[in-house]
This record gives C-alpha cells, structure tokens and sequence, in this order.
C-alpha cells in the first residue's frame, strides 16, 4: 500500500505539472485580460460615484512570480494529493474486485477511475458551479457559493462511492451491465436533486449605465467568461487523463519488476 501511494503521489505531480502547463498557456492569458476588466470596471464606478482614483497599491507579488511560481506550487500539490487519493481509491477497488473473484487490468482500473474521478469531482459540479474569472462574483454571493460548490462536491462524491459499492454487490444477481446503468441513472438523479435544491447564483457584472440608460461601461465579455470556462475544465480533464496514464503505467512496471525475477527463477530452475 505504501508503494501503491508513492506511485500516486509521483504520478499526481506528473498530472499537476501537465495542469500547470496547460492553465499556463490557455488559461493565464484569459486571467489577465479579466484583471484589466477588472481595473477598467473599478475606475469607471469611481467615476460615475464622483472619486478619485487614486491607483492600486503595490502587489507584494508580480503577476508573473503569480502565475509561475503560486499557481505552479499549488497545482503540483493539489495533483500529488489527488494522486494519493486516486492511489487509495485504486487499492480499495482492486481489492473489493478480487474479494469477488474478479480481475482487472490495471490500465483498464485505472483508466475507468480516472475518468470517475474527472466525473464526479471536476465536471459535476462545474456543470451547476463553474469557475470564475477575475472581475466575477460578488462579496455577498461568494460565501454562499463556495458551501454550495463544496456541498455539491460532496455529494457527488459520497453517492459515486455508494453506489459504485451497491452495483459492485449486485452485479452477480443482475448482471454487471444492469448494474453499471443503474448506479450511473441513480447518480445522475441524486445530483440533478442537490443542484435543484441548493441555490442559483448569478454573478455575473452586468453593464454600468447612467440614469437615461446611455451605456457607460460594458458588462463582463460572455466570450472571455466562456473561454475560461472552457479551459479551466479542460485543465481538469488534462489533470485527471495524464493521471490515469501516468498511473497505470507506474504499476504496470512495478508488476512487471516484481514478476520478473521469479521468471528467471523459474526459468533458470528448470533447466
């Protein structure tokens, strides 16, 4: 177990810098035109509210120490985390398929919980609560947004688990593809219950006008909301793919390296 998390643990930081490379081109560009809409937007409130603009104070870091250096550390490590916990995942499921008799290539495994994981932590929740730009979102909505996204995180990933479980139980009775479509059908109910539960929030900056509705300032570009949308997803499926990969991979050689030797010995035994 240990080296099955020490796999993930590499394999996650392969998969994080792989998210850092793609965010890096696709992304941080995006970042930085929301950062000038943001500014622009600032100095045209204060305007229409009669102050000075007295400049923004200084940054105790660059924009590029930022997108190099802070957004590079913290995607390595949020990938090394998810790479442990993909390890572990990976464990229970091997060891819950065998404890049923079953046996399962270790790509195919890893390859079927990759793309769960993309499913149900990434794209799942994304769908009700997508990421925002810079220049997005408001004081007094952010809170109620951030425990909406993590409640429906959480549920996502709480009824994946379960009912991965329940379809791993009765598979025998009802066949694997009936239960496979099952557990898909109820996990798409559950989530389509929370998200119709927890509530909408729209925070997106409309258009500044004056009082004879004369247009002083646009609203936030739908094509660079939409495009950040687009990549930071994206990101997250380049992050989950490379994981899965790099995993499989990992434990298909330490297999490889630990049947080896008692190869030979066979081998060399019986001559």
């Amino acid at each position: 177990m240990q080296k099955l998390i020490g796999i993930g643990a590499g394999a996650g930081a392969v998969a994080g810098l792989a998210a850092f490379g793609y965010a890096r081109v696709q992304v941080a560009p995006l970042i930085r035109q929301a950062i000038d809409y943001e500014e622009e937007r600032s100095h045209a409130l204060s305007e229409m509210a009669g102050e000075h603009d007295h400049g923004h104070g200084h940054e105790l870091f660059t924009r590029a120490v930022q997108e190099n250096v802070g957004a590079g550390v913290g995607v390595i490590g949020f990938g090394v985390v998810v790479g442990i916990l993909f390890a572990v995942a990976y464990a229970v499921l091997s060891t819950s398929l065998a404890g049923r008799g079953r046996s399962v290539d270790s790509t195919c495994l890893s390859t079927c919980l990759g793309m769960a994981g993309f499913l149900t932590v990434s794209l799942a929740p994304f769908i009700f609560y997508p990421g925002n730009p810079p220049g997005v979102g408001q004081e007094v909505t952010s809170g109620h947004r951030t425990v909406a996204y993590l409640v429906l995180l959480i549920a996502s990933v709480a009824a994946a688990s379960v009912l991965a479980a329940v379809a791993l139980r009765y598979a025998p009775r009802v066949g694997t593809w009936t239960s496979v479509i099952a557990a898909c059908w109820s996990y798409v109910g559950v989530i389509a219950l929370a998200a119709t539960i927890l509530p909408k929030v729209h925070e997106v900056p409309d258009a500044l006008v004056d009082g004879t509705g004369s247009l002083l300032f646009p609203g936030f570009p739908a094509d660079l909301l939409y495009n950040f949308r687009l990549h930071s997803v994206l990101t997250a499926a380049v992050m989950w793919m490379v994981l899965a990969t790099a995993f499989a991979v990992a434990v298909s050689r330490a297999s490889s390296a630990r049947t080896s030797p008692a190869v030979k010995e066979v081998v060399h035994g019986g001559r």
